[in-house]
């Protein structure tokens, strides 16, 4: 690492039991929970769909997806809207169900620590894991996800 300090403005993203650490131009909104357009065929990670500006979205238990418990009440949750990493994407966006409101963080590379990665089912979608005092953050692996969630919803909904 270079002499100058790398700090990366980035959005703490709370789950049940876990949380995010994602860039800040990751999210492109924030909206209260609303009720969702279930889902029946597809993994139980994909939950439904939900119309945010004027499309349909792909809504995602994240805790699901990288092979944790998923929240059993929506009670705070909010819908946080992701953009795609992929420029060319049919999926241009999709809904993570958020414990709360993320908020913003600037990740500075020495604060930051050594990576605590648990090996895992689901090491393939997450880059690492930071200690940051006493919570623990996971880095998704945001072109992975995009690719899973792109491949189901178009073997699904887009046809």
């Amino acid at each position: 690492m270079n002499a100058a300090v790398e700090s990366v403005r980035s959005l703490w993203v709370p789950l049940s039991g876990m949380n995010l650490l994602v860039p800040n131009v990751a999210i492109a909104e924030v909206i209260n929970y609303q009720p969702v357009d279930l889902i029946d065929q597809g993994p139980d990670w994909l939950i439904g769909r939900i119309r945010w500006r004027e499309r349909e979205v792909p809504v995602v238990s994240m805790e699901r997806m990288l092979g944790f418990e998923a929240r059993a009440s929506m009670s705070g949750a909010r819908i946080s809207i992701v953009n795609s990493v992929s420029r060319n994407s049919e999926v241009p966006f999709f809904a993570m169900v958020t414990s709360g409101i993320p908020r913003l963080f600037s990740a500075e590379a020495d604060a930051l620590g050594d990576s605590v990665l648990d090996s895992g089912t689901h090491k393939e979608m997450v880059a690492d894991a930071v200690q940051i005092g006493s919570e623990k953050a996971l880095i998704p692996n945001l072109e992975k996800i995009q690719r899973v969630i792109e491949a189901e919803w178009k073997r699904i909904v887009i046809r």
